[in-house]
């Protein structure tokens, strides 16, 4: 049984939506980001107190997606998806890194990940069907764009099943996807007709799950998974009743789960391995999720009215 926990609340200062970030860090603890779509602004907050660590005033073209991955010396990366390209900051103290991911052309979304060996990398949704593979901290393109879309790439996921096993999921506005191995950019097997609608987001699912596996969702509120290995869709559709605005994941006790986040301002929770709703549901437009050492997840969500809510799961 999940058991779920309000640890803290703490209030942005804007009045619209907000979208979490959360990851954990061997010297900082947790830490804790938001962005916004509209300006767009990026804060990194105290997860005690509530204060602003730093925040950016830089002005971006758009915010289209974000991730944090982390870095060799213990570095921590902010990467967000724009119009042109990709931008990135140390998470950390808010400074800019060099350079900008340049995709030619608005990438939609991003995924972060490590290789076989350990190489940090980002993966992104290019608009002219192409997915993007750089080197997280270099900036510099790992090989070609990954082809073979015949429309607009945007989702990505990145899973590093095994110590010699990272495949990326790629979805598109005509709701098929493809799978990818990471490192040599090859296809892995034909693509799949995965949703009736454009393929919105993209989530790997916990590795200890029955398979390696992928969840997708498409504008219609249904999310499916999807073995890595095969591309077979793994049972029924998970209904949400709404559209999904992000899906998270986490392992508390060993337990995998599943959440997403929809327009109807609802986090639903499933049991990856059952497929089963857990019964609980939190609130939130957005939502990440860190697994902690003492076996718990810490869980934050984004309201549309500006609110990050910090919840702690258990089994």
């Amino acid at each position: 049984m999940v058991r779920v926990v309000e640890v803290t609340s703490l209030r942005t200062g804007h009045l619209h939506a907000v979208h979490p970030l959360v990851k954990a860090d061997p010297k900082e603890g947790v830490v804790l980001l938001s962005t916004t779509g509209i300006g767009p602004e990026i804060h990194r907050w105290d997860i005690g107190t509530g204060d602003s660590i730093w925040h950016s005033v830089e002005e971006l073209p758009g915010c289209n997606g974000s991730v944090l991955a982390s870095l060799t010396r213990g570095r921590c990366l902010l990467a967000v998806s724009t119009e042109e390209g990709v931008e990135r900051w140390n998470a950390l103290t808010g400074e800019p890194m060099s350079g900008v991911y340049s995709a030619e052309s608005t990438v939609w979304s991003l995924a972060a990940g490590t290789l076989p060996k350990g190489r940090a990398m980002l993966v992104g949704a290019g608009h002219g069907g192409a997915v993007h593979r750089w080197d997280a901290d270099s900036g510099e393109p790992i090989g070609p764009p990954l082809l073979g879309h015949t429309t607009t790439v945007l989702s990505v996921g990145l899973g590093a099943f095994s110590p010699t096993e990272t495949v990326i999921m790629s979805g598109d506005d005509s709701g098929f996807l493809r799978r990818w191995d990471a490192e040599t950019g090859d296809p892995l097997g034909d693509p799949v007709p995965g949703h009736a609608s454009q393929v919105n987001i993209i989530a790997a699912l916990p590795s200890n799950s029955v398979r390696n596996a992928f969840a997708s969702s498409g504008a219609e509120g249904e999310i499916c998974r999807w073995d890595a290995a095969t591309g077979e869709q793994i049972g029924a559709p998970l209904g949400t009743g709404a559209e999904v605005y992000a899906l998270a994941t986490a392992c508390p006790g060993g337990t995998p789960l599943l959440l997403a986040a929809g327009s109807d301002g609802v986090v639903v929770i499933w049991n990856v391995i059952t497929g089963e709703r857990t019964g609980i549901s939190l609130r939130g437009i957005s939502a990440a999720a860190i697994d902690l050492p003492d076996g718990t997840s810490l869980v934050v969500t984004g309201t549309s009215q500006g609110e990050m809510i910090v919840y702690s799961l258990s089994v």
